[in-house]
C-alpha cells in the first residue's frame, strides 16, 4: 500500500493505493495520526485506487472518523473505488464515512473576538473571557526547607483541590503528615482534577477527580494555590506547524495578555519535549541532609538532560512574574536563560491525543483528560541553561492557555 499527500485549500487529501487489509490498516491509522499531530484537522481519504478493504480497514476508518469528531475536525472518504463503495454500502457506513459536511465548531459557545499576535515563530490568538477576572494567590509552607530536607509534621498543610482553583507544590494524597511522609512528591491540581507523583518507589503517578461532595485532599509540604476567575484565553500554534515554540515565549505572551507583573496560567498543549525534574525520594522520609550536594543529588532527583515526553499531551499550571512580591519570590525560579522572568510550573504528561480546535472550556477538558487515562508523570518544569550539554527549556507545538492576573499574594493554611 502507498499513501500520498496533497494539500487542498480546505483540507489535506490522502490517497491510498493498494489493499486496505488487517496489516495495512494500522499503517494507515499511524499515517493519519501523524498528520493530526502536525495540525491537520480536515482530512479527505481518497480511496479511488484502493482495490480491497477488509473489516479491519473499515474499523480503522470508523475510529478515524470518531477521532476527528472529538476535536471538531472533519474526516471523510472520497472517490471510493467500486469495490470499496460496495463494501461500505453493505455494512451501512457509506453515508457516515463519505459525508463531507463540515463538523460543527465548539458547540453552543459564543464566538470570541480575538487579538492576533505573531512572535518568535508562533501565532497567538488572545480572547477575552471574564471582564475583570483575577485570582488571589495563597502560599503554603516554605520551599526553603527542601535543600536541607528539614520538613516536619508542623510544616505540613492541608490543601483541597477545589474546582475554582489551580495549585501545585510538593505533596501527597492524604489527610496528614504521617500517612504521607513516604510519598511526598510533585503535585498539580486544576479544576478539581489532581495528580501526584509518589516517591514511595513505585514511580507511578496517581490522580483523583472531584465528584459531588468529594474533593481531593493533598497533604502539602509547600505549595501555591490560586483561586478566582480566568480573564483571558490564549491559543497558540507554531507558525510552520512543525517548529516547536519555547515555553518561556508562551508564558511571557500570556503574562503580557494578563496586563500585570504576576499571572496565573493553566496550559493544555501538545508537547515537543519537556525539560523537567522529579523527586525520587520523599524529602520528609529521612534525616535532614543535603538534597543538592553532588553526588548525593543523583539519589534524590530524576532529571533528563534531553527533552522528555515528546508527542504527549501536557497539562501544566503555575505562576509567572516579572516583579514578584517578596513572599512569592522564594517559590519562583528563572524561566529561561537570559530572562528576567521567574516562575514555578508543574506539568502532568498524558498519552498523546489531538487537541480540539476553537474555544475550549477548561473544566470539561481537564475531566476528559483524566477520564481518558494515560497519565505518564507529574514533574517540575525547569530550564537547563548549561552551555553543554544543557537541554534548554520545554517546547510545545500548539495548545490553549487560561490566564488570570494576580493582584493579591498572601500566606494561608494550617497544619494538617
Amino acid at each position: 500500500m502507498e499513501i500520498s499527500h496533497n494539500q487542498r485549500d480546505q483540507y489535506l487529501e490522502m490517497t491510498v493505493a493498494g489493499r486496505l487489509d488487517g496489516y495495512w490498516a494500522q499503517h494507515l491509522a499511524s499515517s493519519v495520526g501523524a498528520v493530526m499531530r502536525e495540525g491537520a484537522h480536515a482530512v479527505r481519504l481518497n480511496l479511488s485506487q484502493t482495490s480491497y478493504i477488509s473489516s479491519a480497514g473499515i474499523g480503522v476508518l470508523v475510529e478515524l472518523h470518531k477521532s476527528f469528531q472529538a476535536i471538531h475536525g472533519s474526516f471523510a472518504v472520497i472517490e471510493p473505488s467500486a469495490q470499496v463503495a460496495k463494501v461500505l454500502q453493505m455494512v451501512g457506513l457509506a453515508a457516515m464515512l463519505t459525508s463531507t459536511a463540515a463538523m460543527p465548531s465548539a458547540t453552543a459557545l459564543p464566538v470570541l473576538q480575538a487579538q492576533r499576535k505573531e512572535a518568535g515563530g508562533a501565532v497567538f490568538e488572545i480572547h477575552e473571557m471574564v471582564a475583570g477576572g483575577a485570582m488571589e494567590c495563597h502560599l503554603l509552607g516554605s520551599p526553603a526547607a527542601l535543600p536541607t530536607l528539614a520538613f516536619a509534621a508542623d510544616q505540613c498543610h492541608s490543601l483541597n483541590a477545589m474546582e475554582d482553583a489551580l495549585s501545585l507544590g510538593l505533596g501527597a494524597f492524604g489527610d496528614h503528615f504521617e500517612n504521607s511522609r513516604e510519598r511526598f512528591g510533585e503535585f498539580l491540581a486544576v479544576c478539581g482534577g489532581a495528580a501526584c507523583q509518589p516517591t514511595d518507589g513505585a514511580n507511578h503517578p496517581d490522580f483523583m477527580l472531584s465528584s459531588g461532595s468529594f474533593v481531593p485532599r493533598i497533604a502539602t509540604l509547600y505549595g501555591m494555590e490560586c483561586r478566582g476567575a480566568f480573564a483571558k484565553l490564549v491559543s497558540f500554534e507554531s507558525a510552520s506547524g512543525r517548529d516547536p515554540v519555547p515555553l518561556s515565549l508562551i508564558l511571557e505572551t500570556c503574562r503580557e495578555a494578563a496586563g500585570t507583573p504576576t499571572a496565573a496560567i493553566v496550559l493544555l498543549a501538545e508537547s515537543a519535549g519537556l525539560i523537567a525534574a522529579m523527586l525520587k525520594r520523599s524529602p520528609a522520609a529521612g534525616p535532614a541532609g543535603s538534597l543538592f550536594a553532588y553526588p548525593e543529588v543523583r539519589n534524590w532527583l530524576s532529571f533528563s538532560p534531553e527533552r522528555a515526553f515528546p508527542h504527549s499531551l501536557a497539562l501544566a499550571a503555575g505562576i509567572i512574574s516579572a516583579d514578584a512580591p517578596a513572599d512569592l519570590r522564594p517559590f519562583l525560579r528563572p524561566l529561561a536563560r537570559r530572562s528576567a522572568l521567574t516562575g514555578h510550573f508543574h506539568a502532568a504528561a498524558f498519552t498523546y491525543r489531538p487537541l480540539r480546535k476553537g474555544r475550549v472550556e477548561l473544566a470539561p477538558a481537564v475531566r476528559s483528560l483524566f477520564d481518558g487515562g494515560g497519565l505518564q508523570a507529574v514533574a517540575h518544569l525547569l530550564a537547563d541553561d548549561r552551555d553543554h550539554p544543557g537541554g534548554g527549556e520545554s517546547e510545545l507545538l500548539r495548545g490553549t492557555c487560561w490566564v488570570s492576573p494576580i493582584h493579591t499574594v498572601q500566606r494561608t493554611g494550617g497544619a494538617a
